[in-house]
C-alpha cells in the first residue's frame, strides 16, 4: 500500500502502514524541516512533521507485532529521523562480565541491549527479508542502547548478501536449501567500541564494551541520541545526505530509496522485529 496525502494534511496526520501482500510498498515521506532538530531524543522539534506508523513482525512469531512511529525530514545538507516504539524496560547493558564467586572469575551475563536499525539499499535487488534469496548491498545504521548511545552515534555498517562465499560472513540456508552469505562490515573497518576483559574481581558487574576515545573517520557519520521514558524509546538520528564515502548510501532530493527497520528488544541477532520493505521518498 502506498500512502499519498494532500499537502495540507501532512502537518497534522498520522499515516498507518499495514503489512500486506500489496504490489506497491509503503512510502515514508521525508519532508523539509523549518529548523534543525536538536538530537536529544525529544519529539519537541518534530511537531510540524506527521508520524508514520510502521508495524514490525517478530521473526518466527508473526503474531507478535511492534509498532514504530517514524518521522523524517531534511534540513540543509542533513537528513534527520525521529523514531519511537514501546519497550517496557530500558536495557542498557550488553553481555557484561558478571562475577561468579564459586568459580572465582567473570562470566558473560545474560543482559542484552535494546537496538534499533535503519537500512537503506545501495546496490542489487534489495529486500527487507535477508532470506529471500536476493543479493544486494545496503547501508545500515545500528543504534545500540549500551554500546553507541553513550557516545551519541549509531554503529555505521553495511549489509552485504551474496550467493557466493565471502570472508568473515555468516552462511545461511534459504528455504530451497541453497546457501546465502551475509557479511556486515563496519564502516572504516573499526568498531566504535573496544572489548574489555578483567582477570581479578573489581565489582560484581563490569562493562564488557567501552567506547573508543578517538573514532576513526567514517565511524561517527550517524549522530544519534536515544531516551527511554514512560515505557518507550525515543530516538533521533542524523547524517549528511552525502558523506562522500563509498560505504554510505548517498541520498539525493527527489529520489526514492528502498529500506527497512528492525527493533531488538534485549534480543540476540537472530531474534528481532522487522518491517517489510519500505520506500523512503526524499
Amino acid at each position: 500500500m502506498r500512502v499519498v496525502l494532500p499537502a495540507l494534511l501532512l502537518a497534522v496526520s498520522t499515516l498507518i502502514l499495514i503489512p500486506a501482500g500489496a504490489a506497491e510498498l509503503p512510502t515514508i515521506p521525508i519532508l523539509k524541516l523549518e529548523s534543525k532538530p536538536v538530537l536529544d531524543g525529544s519529539e519537541d522539534d518534530w511537531q510540524a512533521i506527521p508520524a508514520v506508523e510502521i508495524p514490525l513482525v517478530y521473526l518466527g512469531k508473526p503474531e507478535w507485532v511492534k509498532t514504530v512511529r517514524l518521522k523524517a525530514g531534511i534540513f540543509g545538507d542533513e537528513v534527520f529521523f525521529y523514531s519511537e516504539w514501546e519497550d517496557s524496560t530500558a536495557d542498557t547493558q550488553h553481555k557484561p562480565h558478571v562475577w561468579d564467586a564459586a568459580q572465582q572469575k567473570y562470566l558473560e551475563g545474560p543482559q542484552r541491549e535494546d537496538r534499533f536499525a535503519l537500512e537503506f539499499a545501495m546496490t542489487g535487488d534489495y529486500d527487507a527479508n535477508w532470506f529471500s534469496g536476493k543479493e544486494f548491498k545496503a547501508d545500515m545504521w545500528n543504534w545500540k542502547a549500551a554500546r553507541t548511545n553513550p557516545i551519541h552515534i549509531s554503529h555505521d555498517k553495511m549489509t552485504i548478501l551474496s550467493r557466493q562465499a565471502m570472508p568473515e560472513s555468516y552462511k545461511g540456508t534459504l528455504p530451497d536449501g541453497s546457501a546465502i552469505y551475509i557479511q556486515r562490515p563496519t564502516d572504516s573497518g573499526e568498531e566504535p567500541y573496544i572489548t574489555k576483559r578483567y582477570f581479578k574481581k573489581q565489582q560484581d558487574l563490569m562493562a564488557k564494551y567501552l567506547p573508543r576515545e578517538l573514532l576513526t573517520k567514517g565511524t561517527d557519520d550517524v549522530k544519534a541520541k536515544g531516551i527511554w521514558k514512560n515505557g518507550k524509546w525515543h530516538l533521533e538520528q542524523s547524517r549528511k545526505l552525502d558523506t562522500q564515502q563509498a560505504d554510505d548510501r548517498r541520498f539525493t532530493l527527489g529520489e526514492t530509496v528502498k529500506g527497512a527497520i528492525a527493533v531488538f528488544d534485549h534480543d540476540e541477532n537472530e531474534h528481532h522485529f522487522i518491517s517489510q520493505t519500505l520506500l523512503f521518498k526524499f
